[in-house]
């Protein structure tokens, strides 16, 4: 009984994370044009246009974040089939964890999966040696003008998400 909650609780979590990765990226396209002139820079400085863009829509995924119980929400976009580099992160700047504009990171196959579909996904709970056990919901950024995928905006939940639930599902299975 527990693995099928287990299972449930997992699917529900790639589903919430697939949710709020979709209204991010909803609201990424209503402002594409700037979304796509930072997502195809190659470097990013304060006398950019782009530079405000990017702290103002850093900040707004900032209280996203807050506001959810997500353990991180970024965007990327596609370097080659190993590679993304991260446009958008929704971390303090000051956190070990925030990944500036422009970083490279692996691609894996759920966003690549993403990458080649422009279809919503998620991966199943990954461990990773820097970024830890998580689960991530992704949602496409696709220019409505000319339908170009530009990249994809990452909804994670760490392993403590996981950990709490179960550990509720225990005490009331033991009650």
């Amino acid at each position: 009984m527990f693995e099928n909650v287990k299972k449930i609780l997992i699917e529900e979590t790639q589903s919430k994370a697939i949710d709020i990765a979709v209204s991010i990226a909803s609201f990424l396209v209503q402002d594409i044009e700037s979304y796509r002139m930072l997502s195809e820079s190659s470097s990013l400085r304060i006398e950019d246009p782009s530079y405000l863009y990017y702290l103002e829509t850093n900040s707004v995924l900032r209280a996203i974040r807050k506001q959810t119980d997500t353990s991180y929400i970024f965007t990327a976009r596609y370097i080659d089939d190993k590679t993304n580099a991260y446009v958008l992160d929704g971390e303090c700047p000051d956190s070990e964890f925030f990944s500036p504009f422009g970083s490279r990171d692996g691609l894996n196959d759920a966003e690549l999966q993403v990458y080649q579909t422009a279809q919503v996904g998620a991966s199943g709970i990954v461990e990773d040696p820097v970024w830890g056990a998580y689960l991530t919901g992704y949602a496409p950024i696709v220019d409505p003008r000319d339908n170009t995928l530009v990249g994809w905006v990452g909804v994670d939940y760490d392993a403590d998400f996981f950990s709490i639930r179960s550990a509720r599902v225990s005490w009331i299975q033991v009650g």
